[in-house]
Parts: C-alpha cells; structure tokens; sequence
C-alpha cells in the first residue's frame, strides 16, 4: 500500500526536518529553471514560492497513518 503524503518529498512517510531541506533546495525556482520539482510545486503554479511553503509547514509534522 501507498501513501502519499503532501511534504513528504522524501518518501519516509513523515513531512519533517529532511523534507524541509529538499524543499529550501528549490525554493524560488520556476517552471523550466534547472532543479525545478513539480512536486514541490505544491499549489501547482509554475513557481516553489512563498504559497508552496505555507502549504507545506501546514503538514509539518505529519506521519502517514495507515488504518
């Protein structure tokens, strides 16, 4: 079973202090700049900007939870 978890860019199932450095990594690039991720793109708007961040402190912490 997969779970996907928004922030969880490293795929340890929990949004924490590495997700946090991957995300600074590309924090101010945009669509077709060198190291743009879509996925961090998290409110799909070309840029990993300010908004992506709030979404992403948002889920911070968090751990999957499977039921």
């Amino acid at each position: 079973m997969t779970v996907s978890l928004i922030g969880d860019f490293n795929g340890d199932g929990v949004v924490g202090v590495a997700d946090h450095l991957l995300f600074l990594a590309v924090f101010g690039l945009s669509e077709g700049d060198d190291g743009f991720n879509a996925e961090m793109d998290l409110n799909g708007d070309g840029t990993i900007g300010i908004p992506d961040f709030l979404i992403f402190v948002s889920h911070f912490p968090n751990a999957a939870r499977f039921f």
